[in-house]
């Protein structure tokens, strides 16, 4: 963090701050651990939420999206598809170790309830702010992923704001 300005180490302070602020709120507990579905782990709700999400994702970009190595991804991959929640295909000709995942009707059932809680989550979040003060914050928020994007596809996830 020794190249940022002065400013932007202000900034970060700020963010830091707010964050913990939020943390103490309960703003960062995790909505899917409210779900009725005891039977699942949160972390194979987490894994429907995300295809749910993106509809069809790679085994590798799940982990990356779970935060997880591949080993305990098969794991909670191979769990979902004996529940069968969750179908892989394997890639075709080229790469026959690329394996996809999609959800099954099954696992699309229970990714529209975690979906629903998640939704019901973000809402009581967002009930205590003004209509106008909401548009801020999500204006901001979308402005912040547009940034992030391009830092990444930049390849400069590093850059120092000015």
């Amino acid at each position: 963090m020794s190249e940022l300005t002065s400013e932007v180490r202000v900034v970060v302070a700020r963010l830091r701050n707010l964050f913990v602020d939020m943390a103490r709120q309960g703003a960062f507990a995790n909505p899917l651990d409210e779900l009725p579905h005891a039977e699942f782990e949160p972390r194979q709700m987490q894994a429907l939420w995300w295809l749910r999400a993106e509809s069809f994702l790679s085994v590798n970009g799940l982990a990356e999206r779970m935060g997880m190595a591949m080993p305990p991804m098969t794991r909670l991959l191979d769990r979902l598809e004996e529940l069968e929640l969750i179908t892989r295909h394997r890639g075709m000709r080229a790469d026959k170790r690329q394996v996809a995942v999609r959800l099954t009707a099954k696992g699309g059932a229970v990714a529209d309830e975690a979906d629903a809680v998640v939704q019901e989550r973000l809402a009581r979040l967002l009930l205590p702010m003004e209509g106008e003060d909401r548009s801020v914050l999500l204006d901001a928020l979308e402005h912040w992923v547009r940034a992030l994007a391009l830092a990444r596809t930049s390849g400069d996830d590093s850059r120092t704001a000015a």
